[in-house]
């Protein structure tokens, strides 16, 4: 009896596990794929949470490339270049590395980057990807490059400009072919100037019309070189006047050597009119002044477009006094610890070109700490 009490028991859980089998197959290939996936880990090999190649490169390919890749390094800067890139990050600390302080975070619309004109500041979350790689020491693989486009990455849509606007920062990229007419014109007038010393016939009519050309030139340059700040990266703030950057040096000096130059024109002209001689030597002496201001002026947009050690290192040729790296030979003798450290050591062209990798402006206090 107790024999076959067990066999309904036993038939039952048969015909349960059967109904439950066919009507839920996928309980079974569940189980099975958990068997068979292995466990996938959110961390790298050296257990970082951000990895470089997967979270890193496709924000510096989306946002930076463009201006500061291969094609057009801007103020001879490149994300591309893992160097150039490393020199300005402190591996470890997010919060002294130049790069995300005083580029990628700034409430500085001259500096940061990518500027406005150009979709910045990067997003939260993207600054929240490189803060974190950066705290956890900036690794960057060796092989890993930012130029990779085998991850495709969508660009935002460019902001749509009204008419006057489009108009206004076209007309800008003409600031480099006007900009040499009113310093030009104004050397010209101030030389003519210093000849009517001599020889009065031409120490006026000459001059007079250098320096009302050269005025209404320089007022076309100034406009064009706030149009084209954006578009090289300096931003367009028209309410700071910060001197000690070396952007709003360049563009407020020369509304200054603008509306002097203006200011003596009229003079100029009530004095032709008048035929007053009192005014006709204060608009002269007015064009000498204007000449050397715009000079200086034009001497600071060139350290701005090539460097600070430009115009330094053309002397250097000039005098002679450039000295040019003995190149090494296979037969010379294995270098010391100390003389190697001496050539790890970057000369003072190399300095230069580093410091204004980035902007043209004036290192931040990180980067000079970096260089130092």
């Amino acid at each position: 009896m107790h024999k076959f009490a067990r066999k309904p028991t036993l038939i039952s859980i048969i015909l349960a596990a059967s109904v439950i089998f066919v009507s839920f197959p996928q309980w079974l290939g569940a189980a099975q794929n958990d068997e068979a996936e292995p466990t996938v880990s959110t961390l790298d090999s050296d257990g970082h949470l951000v990895q470089f190649k997967r979270d890193i490169a496709p924000i510096l390919r989306q946002h930076c490339l463009e201006c500061h890749g291969p094609d057009d390094a801007k103020n001879d800067f490149r994300v591309d270049d893992r160097e150039i890139m490393l020199d300005y990050i402190e591996h470890g600390n997010a919060a002294e590395s130049t790069l995300y302080v005083d580029y990628m975070t700034t409430d500085d619309e001259d500096m940061l980057m990518p500027p406005k004109s150009h979709g910045g500041p990067c997003s939260v979350t993207e600054l929240a990807l490189i803060q974190v790689w950066i705290n956890e020491g900036a690794n960057w693989p060796e092989e890993v490059t930012v130029s990779d486009e085998s991850v495709a990455i969508k660009a935002a849509p460019p902001v749509a400009l009204s008419v006057p606007e489009r108009v206004w920062f076209a007309q800008g990229f003409l600031h480099p072919a006007t900009v040499h007419f009113p310093i030009a014109l104004f050397t010209l007038g101030a030389g003519f100037v210093v000849l009517g010393l001599k020889w009065p016939a031409l120490g006026k009519q000459i001059p007079l019309a250098c320096l009302l050309l050269g005025a209404l030139s320089s007022i076309a340059a100034t406009l064009m070189g706030w149009a084209l700040a954006p578009e090289m990266g300096y931003g367009s703030s028209w309410s700071i006047m910060d001197w000690g950057k070396e952007v709003d040096a360049h563009r407020w000096s020369a509304v200054v050597v603008t509306i002097c130059s203006g200011v003596f024109a009229i003079i100029a002209l009530v004095a032709v009119r008048k035929d007053n001689e009192k005014l006709t030597k204060l608009w002269k002496v007015g064009l000498l002044l204007c000449a050397g201001m715009v000079g200086a002026v034009g001497h600071q947009g060139g350290e701005m477009s090539y460097g600070k050690d430009f115009y330094p290192r053309a002397l250097r040729i000039l005098t002679g006094t450039q000295v040019e790296p003995e190149p090494a030979t296979l037969e010379s003798a294995p270098a010391t610890e100390e003389s190697s450290a001496e050539l790890k050591q970057p000369d003072d062209t190399g300095n230069a070109q580093k410091e204004n990798r980035l902007t043209p402006a004036a290192q931040p206090p990180a980067a000079q700490r970096k260089n130092a």
